[in-house]
Protein backbone atom coordinates (compact mmCIF):
# COMPACT_ATOMS: atom_id res chain seq x y z
CA UNK A 1 0.00 0.00 0.00
CA UNK A 2 1.10 3.18 -0.90
CA UNK A 3 2.06 5.89 1.74
CA UNK A 4 -0.38 8.46 0.02
CA UNK A 5 -3.34 5.93 0.31
CA UNK A 6 -1.80 5.47 3.56
CA UNK A 7 -2.32 8.38 4.75
CA UNK A 8 -6.05 9.42 2.89
CA UNK A 9 -7.41 5.97 5.13
CA UNK A 10 -5.98 7.31 8.38
CA UNK A 11 -7.72 11.00 7.49
CA UNK A 12 -11.04 8.78 6.93
CA UNK A 13 -11.03 6.68 9.89
CA UNK A 14 -9.77 9.75 11.74
CA UNK A 15 -12.89 11.83 10.60
CA UNK A 16 -15.48 8.80 11.20
CA UNK A 17 -14.01 8.41 14.91
CA UNK A 18 -15.45 11.37 16.60
CA UNK A 19 -18.60 10.87 14.96
CA UNK A 20 -19.29 7.52 16.02
CA UNK A 21 -18.16 8.29 19.48
CA UNK A 22 -20.66 10.60 19.60
CA UNK A 23 -23.39 8.50 18.83
CA UNK A 24 -22.23 6.08 21.39
CA UNK A 25 -21.91 9.00 23.91
CA UNK A 26 -25.97 9.74 22.92
CA UNK A 27 -27.20 6.54 22.68
CA UNK A 28 -25.11 4.18 24.65
CA UNK A 29 -25.57 1.14 22.22
CA UNK A 30 -22.72 -1.05 22.04
CA UNK A 31 -22.91 -1.16 18.42
CA UNK A 32 -21.16 2.04 18.20
CA UNK A 33 -19.53 1.15 20.73
CA UNK A 34 -17.81 -1.40 18.80
CA UNK A 35 -17.83 0.90 16.01
CA UNK A 36 -15.97 3.40 17.79
CA UNK A 37 -12.86 0.64 18.75
CA UNK A 38 -12.89 -0.40 15.50
CA UNK A 39 -12.15 2.98 14.10
CA UNK A 40 -9.87 4.09 17.56
CA UNK A 41 -7.77 0.58 16.26
CA UNK A 42 -7.81 2.13 12.57
CA UNK A 43 -6.48 5.00 13.46
CA UNK A 44 -3.73 3.77 15.56
CA UNK A 45 -2.72 1.06 12.29
CA UNK A 46 -2.64 3.43 10.32
CA UNK A 47 -0.83 6.18 12.12
CA UNK A 48 1.53 3.62 13.59
CA UNK A 49 2.32 2.28 9.71
CA UNK A 50 3.10 6.37 8.48
CA UNK A 51 5.28 7.59 11.72
CA UNK A 52 7.10 4.59 12.90
CA UNK A 53 6.93 1.52 10.05
CA UNK A 54 10.00 0.19 11.72
CA UNK A 55 8.45 -0.25 15.15
CA UNK A 56 8.05 -4.00 15.93
CA UNK A 57 6.83 -6.25 18.84
CA UNK A 58 8.53 -9.31 18.96
CA UNK A 59 9.60 -9.74 15.13
CA UNK A 60 6.01 -8.36 14.15
CA UNK A 61 5.06 -4.74 12.72
CA UNK A 62 3.18 -3.03 15.65
CA UNK A 63 0.73 -2.07 13.02
CA UNK A 64 -0.10 -5.09 11.83
CA UNK A 65 -0.73 -6.10 15.95
CA UNK A 66 -3.58 -3.54 16.24
CA UNK A 67 -4.82 -4.11 13.00
CA UNK A 68 -5.97 -7.82 13.89
CA UNK A 69 -8.04 -6.90 16.76
CA UNK A 70 -9.28 -4.04 14.53
CA UNK A 71 -10.52 -6.74 12.08
CA UNK A 72 -12.55 -8.66 15.22
CA UNK A 73 -13.71 -5.72 16.31
CA UNK A 74 -15.35 -5.08 12.93
CA UNK A 75 -17.16 -8.11 12.51
CA UNK A 76 -18.20 -7.37 15.92
CA UNK A 77 -19.40 -3.97 14.25
CA UNK A 78 -20.87 -5.44 11.49
CA UNK A 79 -22.57 -8.55 13.45
CA UNK A 80 -23.90 -6.01 15.94
CA UNK A 81 -25.18 -3.81 12.65
CA UNK A 82 -27.37 -6.64 11.27
CA UNK A 83 -29.04 -7.56 14.54
CA UNK A 84 -29.97 -3.93 15.11
CA UNK A 85 -31.02 -4.36 11.21
CA UNK A 86 -33.10 -7.29 11.36
CA UNK A 87 -34.30 -6.36 15.07
CA UNK A 88 -36.53 -3.24 13.68
CA UNK A 89 -38.07 -5.16 11.16
CA UNK A 90 -36.29 -3.73 7.95
CA UNK A 91 -35.97 -5.74 4.67
CA UNK A 92 -32.61 -5.88 4.09
CA UNK A 93 -32.15 -8.71 1.11
CA UNK A 94 -35.63 -6.49 -1.16
CA UNK A 95 -33.01 -3.53 -0.94
CA UNK A 96 -30.67 -5.14 -2.53
CA UNK A 97 -32.53 -6.32 -5.57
Amino acid sequence: MGEDFAVILLIVFATHLPLFAWRWWRTGERRHAATTLTFSLLVITYALRIFAPGLEVAGLPAWWLVRVPAWACAALSLSLLARHWFASGRDFVGRLS
